[in-house]
């Protein structure tokens, strides 16, 4: 039998029943409180849900768990009122204690859902301004704030504030991280670790439920294979679509591509713990010998372009003319000469061996960039690994640079700067901060960013934010990609989400739309 008793013959992968999204990577856990990696995050996002949510393809925000919220004046009070005639999938009823439960075992050391085995590293920046949820009703959450936070709306309607049953953590304990229970529209049945994981549609939904049956989520690691399983159909959907692949997918009848600007970056994080990365001249050197541009080119083959800032173009405080880190071999060179006696061991560069939707083809990335300080007469020694072993090391700060990204969870600005440049976020196991930089007055600028209420106060700090960030260059970005996937052209109802949230609940056979037509 194959994954989760489903058989493996055509026949049954290409059912209506069935089916099958294939990704480079597996999650490293299924506890919505207790992520912070994509793949992660996609698999949660089929059985989890918030009290609120962002609108399919938007960044505008709508009730979930919540049928209606309200704010006070002084935008320290938030109020929601639950959804009456949800359950989650072990049949506790949604109410106002099943509610906070998810908020206290992130808030209180104390609490037994508060797992030994689990950092809550969301909780310490997203939500740091909550001072106090409480149930004021059989159906209503209430949220005391020490201050005003613009962002924290958003952020409510992103995977740490997902709602867990609290009967999973009397059911299975610790291991209620890799036995999630949620109510969203499908429920967990299997979880295979580095081959998949098999989830059936909740018939009990409150919403609009799956077409499917039963959802797939598969680990193919290397991207030739994927593509090539969906071509053959042993696949029917896939993220982490290689770039170059392009021309020959969009000009096959039967695969529809996906694709529209991220909101992610990739970039070269440099340890400033490291006796070599915290001089500040090797790090500009660095930034000046990378061709940021041509790197683009060559890792994204048109699906993307460079990064000249760590947040997206568009974002609050992004300048209105660019003024890109230029390619300035000499000056490199005059920078890195008077250090070059303390390489005589190369630098050390981590990648992960596995894609991620801003680096589609990361070992592409990381030897160009051997290359490129090379020119310069910098050693350069790659170092790859898989993705959970890189983040473990980028985390703990055991590296010299690493190459990692960043896809927004809820579409502001503070979602990466506090989570690139915060001392908050520099705390060692639980770092999203992985250069380690700490900066007193890096820190008072990302908090008044987050209690500006007006568009042009949070520029005006950002804006800020941008200029220290050049003046200290604790990280390089180097590329935004393009959100891609690719699907059999047999189904519909697929949408690209502007967080990277795959939602796969509304995909269906377009037979099944048309037979729907003629019925009714």
């Amino acid at each position: 039998m194959a994954l989760g008793g489903c058989s493996s013959s055509t026949d049954e992968q290409t059912s209506s029943d069935v089916f099958i999204f294939a990704r480079g990577s597996d999650s490293q856990k299924l506890d919505p409180a207790d992520v912070d990696d994509g793949e992660s995050v996609n698999a949660v996002a089929q059985i989890f849900e918030g009290l609120v949510r962002f609108k399919s393809g938007t960044l505008e925000i709508e009730p979930a768990l919540a049928e209606s919220y309200s704010i006070s004046e002084d935008g320290l009070t938030y109020r929601f009122k639950l959804r009456d005639g949800v359950a989650f999938h072990d049949g506790m009823p949604l109410n106002g204690e099943t509610a906070l439960f998810s908020f206290q075992r992130q808030m209180d050391e104390s609490h037994p859902g508060h797992l030994k085995v689990a950092s809550f590293s969301y909780w310490k920046y997203l939500y740091q301004d909550i001072v106090s949820v409480e149930a004021i009703g059989p159906m209503e959450l209430e949220f005391k704030l020490a201050k005003p936070n613009a962002s924290l709306l958003s952020s409510l309607a992103v995977f740490p504030a997902f709602l867990v049953s609290p009967q999973a953590l009397d059911t299975y304990g610790d291991a209620m991280q890799r036995n999630p229970v949620g109510t969203g529209p499908f429920r967990f049945v299997d979880w295979r670790p580095n081959e998949a994981i098999v989830l059936e549609r909740n018939d009990d939904y409150w919403g609009v439920k799956p077409a499917m049956q039963r959802l797939i989520i598969k680990v193919v690691p290397d991207n030739t294979v994927r593509v090539l399983q969906l071509k053959s159909g042993d696949i029917h959907a896939m993220d982490g679509l290689p770039p170059a692949e392009l021309p020959s997918l969009l000009s096959d009848d039967a695969i529809d591509v996906y694709q529209e600007a991220g909101l992610n970056v990739g970039y070269l994080a440099f340890n400033l713990d490291s006796p070599r990365m915290e001089n500040r001249d090797i790090r500009e050197a660095i930034a000046l010998a990378i061709d940021r541009d041509k790197l683009a080119e060559v890792a994204l083959s048109g699906a993307g372009r460079a990064a000249h800032y760590p947040v997206p173009k568009g974002f609050p405080g992004y300048p209105e003319v660019e003024q890109p880190i230029p390619l300035d071999l000499a000056k490199a060179r005059q920078l890195i000469e008077p250090h070059l006696h303390l390489f005589d061991t190369p630098l050390e560069i981590l990648v992960m061996n596995a894609p991620r939707i801003y680096f589609p083809e990361p070992l592409t990335i990381a030897t160009f960039i051997q290359g490129q300080l090379k020119e310069i007469g910098l050693p350069v020694r790659v170092v790859s690994s898989d993705f959970k072993a890189q983040l473990h090391a980028l985390r703990n700060g055991e590296f010299e640079a690493g190459l990692i990204g960043w896809v927004g969870d809820n579409g502001d600005a503070d979602n990466f700067l506090s989570v690139f440049f915060a001392s908050w976020a520099a705390e060692k196991g639980s770092a999203t901060n992985y250069s380690f930089y700490r900066n007193e007055e890096m820190d008072r600028l990302l908090l008044a960013g987050r209690a500006a209420t007006s568009l042009d106060q949070r520029a005006n700090v950002y804006s800020q934010v941008l200029e220290k960030w050049r003046q200290d260059l604790p990280i390089l970005p180097l590329v935004h990609s393009d959100d891609l996937f690719a699907m059999n052209s047999d189904y519909e109802g697929f949408e690209i989400q502007k967080i990277g949230e795959l939602r796969l609940a509304g995909i269906r056979l377009k037979s099944d739309n048309a037979r729907e037509s003629v019925d009714q």
